[in-house]
């Protein structure tokens, strides 16, 4: 039996507020991705794997058919010129269906997060990539971060968060933390082909996921904000 003091906490508890959670997600990604960047300018210990790991894939690179293999799979996985085809189809069917364009704007904003942020990071490291045989900054290279790892984070947990998410399409805890699991496997598999085909240092990949991540949580914002309520001025 809930007594009358047990029922005043319960209804006093703080209830945080609705944006709270995905904006800290968000702060911590950034401060995340922030201390990466630092890390590869410093060329401290976070890049210490980076050029063991290139040499050993780079003498056991697949060929032929393999390779063609692996190459759709990462690219399929992370490349924007499949991923956006994809989140921009179900953002509009979702919009179309819901009758708003919530959904469309939430896509949009994490796109451009990816963009903005990965490109003025990428720009300002001019970190080389594997196949260049050398490891500088400030060079011919945009590794840092991996944008297609960035991409994939945020395609593909975008798409279960806009189909069954609380404010998506048809809101299912029980898919949702399913295909969370899927969204997951395919962020890693296409990470790992990223330094595996050796496209990227290891060190680029939870680059790019923490990219994502803050680009994936602009997004949850964007959905989870409130309507806006205009006042109507009386005449």
């Amino acid at each position: 039996m809930v007594t009358d003091d047990a029922q005043t906490r319960v209804s006093t508890r703080r209830e945080w507020p609705w944006w709270a959670p995905s904006v800290a997600a968000g702060l911590v990604s950034a401060a995340l991705l922030g201390l990466m960047t630092w890390l590869v300018l410093e060329r401290t210990w976070f890049i210490g794997w980076d050029w063991d790991f290139h040499v050993y894939v780079d003498a056991r690179q697949p060929g032929g058919f393999t390779k063609s293999v692996l190459d759709t799979v990462a690219r399929f996985g992370g490349q924007r010129l499949y991923t956006l085809p994809i989140i921009a189809a179900v953002g509009l069917f979702v919009a179309y269906k819901q009758r708003s364009i919530r959904v469309l704007v939430a896509i949009v904003s994490g796109l451009a997060t990816v963009l903005l942020v990965g490109y003025w990071i990428k720009f300002g490291l001019g970190r080389t990539p594997p196949a260049s045989g050398q490891d500088v900054l400030h060079g011919v290279g945009q590794a840092f971060p991996s944008g297609h790892t960035a991409n994939a984070t945020l395609t593909w947990f975008l798409l279960v968060v806009v189909l069954f998410g609380a404010n998506g399409l048809k809101p299912d805890p029980v898919r949702f933390r399913r295909y969370l699991w899927v969204a997951g496997t395919l962020v890693v598999v296409t990470g790992f082909l990223m330094t595996a085909l050796d496209y990227h240092w290891v060190s680029d990949i939870p680059g790019g996921m923490a990219l994502g991540l803050l680009a994936l949580m602009i997004s949850v914002t964007v959905l989870r904000a409130p309507p806006l309520r205009l006042r109507r001025r009386r005449g």
